[in-house]
């Protein structure tokens, strides 16, 4: 009996040290923020305790302020300073971070409305919404999917592949395919992948965070699927969020 007991104590000991132990691991992940909120990007970076401006640590931005998780600018510092040493002269600048729901909601509504025109063409003259869904997101993301919720991902230099193929460019992107993966980057838009977004050449990602990242939204999307697809979320959102996983899981396999 005095066994048995002892041994319930133990096992109720150790689920409340998991317990304990689960609820420090995403506080340390998420911060004050909840874990929801967090993933789909509702809330202020620059209000964030994990957060930090890259423009006061030393990265060069496109002079406008930009927020990414502190191990994330510390891994971004250490990489920019080992590309410097090596191409002095070469132009290297980040020009997106942190984007929150209400900024990519902008984005998707503003192409799916016609008045953010791609590559030239108004989409909302595509009439079905599946087909005009499918070709914004050949680059960009519903709000609520976007890795750049995370802090984690940032864009760099242009945000065009074919800057990459030549000239100062190109010699950026070889030394970050060469070289980004010593300091835990990641590509995750790479050419050879069976589906998702089109190659971004300009988007990279931190791993040992975006990775967790990943894992939590991919929870969140089980538990709650209808959360990306609730009408009004934003424009055709109750036709296309069933897309949200497929495109949040097409990355390159080093960022998974």
């Amino acid at each position: 009996m005095n066994h048995a007991s002892s041994a319930v104590k133990v096992l109720v000991a150790v689920i409340l040290i998991a317990s304990c132990r689960g609820v420090a691991d995403e506080s340390s992940l998420y911060g004050s923020v909840p874990a929801v909120r967090h993933l789909t990007g509702r809330f202020d970076p620059a209000k964030h305790e994990l957060f930090v401006c890259l423009n006061d640590v030393g990265i060069p931005t496109n002079n406008r302020r930009h927020y990414v998780r502190r191990e994330a600018a510390a891994a971004l510092k250490d990489l920019y300073t080992a590309f410097r040493k090596e191409h002095p002269t070469i132009p290297f600048w980040v020009q997106s971070s942190f984007r929150g729901f209400d900024d990519q909601k902008y984005i998707w509504d503003g192409k799916w409305t016609g008045t953010i025109e791609v590559a030239g063409h108004r989409l909302n003259t595509i009439r079905d919404p599946r087909k005009r869904a499918l070709e914004i997101l050949k680059y960009s993301a519903m709000p609520g999917t976007s890795r750049h919720h995370w802090g984690a991902d940032f864009d760099i230099n242009v945000l065009n592949n074919n800057y990459f193929e030549t000239g100062e460019g190109r010699v950026l992107y070889r030394w970050l395919t060469a070289n980004a993966g010593r300091y835990g980057f990641c590509q995750p838009y790479t050419a050879g992948r069976s589906g998702g977004y089109s190659v971004e050449k300009w988007h990279w990602s931190y791993a040992p965070l975006a990775k967790k990242f990943l894992a939590g939204w991919n929870a969140h999307y089980r538990k709650s699927p209808g959360d990306f697809s609730r009408e009004g979320l934003f424009c055709g959102s109750d036709l296309t969020g069933d897309l949200a996983p497929v495109y949040v899981n097409s990355i390159d396999a080093a960022c998974e």
